[in-house]
């Protein structure tokens, strides 16, 4: 059985970034990266490019290609451009580095999904997941002790919830 990822997501090669640089990824990445995930497993068995009966292993992208177009996301594109290169390719190695087709000139950096570790699609999805439960239910002890009011426990919980679900 492989190692358990919760520690590849907190903790990084020092050599490579900050810890404040990391921090601010680590944020980044327990909000969006659920929606990064989903884009990836989307759009890795299809390429327009390809021929119909031609092999098709998914889109072979910029990685401003794979950010979901929102508000959001718009807003933090270049945040989340170093948290798909830095995480995403270069910790996790679940995006990998294309070659241009021959014949073409590369202007930009290709990259697609990296079929060897299609695994950590689900194991980060449920790390996210693991990690928002635990936030939720943190703060909502935290202010259940201050406040010994479960409305507004409730409210909080709710609150929390919605930033998670909610990426517009």
């Amino acid at each position: 059985m492989r190692e358990s990822i919760f520690k590849k997501v907190f903790f990084g090669k020092p050599s490579k970034i900050s810890l404040l640089s990391w921090t601010k990824l680590l944020l980044l990445e327990v909000y969006l990266g659920e929606q990064l995930l989903e884009m990836l497993s989307n759009t890795a068995s299809f390429n327009m490019d390809a021929p119909f009966n031609g092999k098709t292993n998914g889109w072979e992208r910029s990685l401003i290609d794979f950010i979901p177009a929102t508000l959001i996301n718009r807003l933090l594109s270049k945040s989340i451009l170093v948290l798909l290169n830095d995480k995403f390719h270069s910790h996790y190695a679940l995006m990998k580095h294309v070659q241009a087709p021959e014949g073409e000139e590369e202007i930009v950096s290709l990259y697609k999904l990296n079929n060897e570790n299609l695994h950590l699609l689900t194991e980060l999805k449920l790390a996210y997941n693991t990690i928002w439960i635990t936030l939720n239910v943190i703060v909502d002890v935290v202010v259940y002790i201050a406040t010994n009011d479960i409305s507004i426990t409730l409210l909080t919980g709710a609150v929390i919830e919605f930033i998670r679900r909610f990426k517009w």
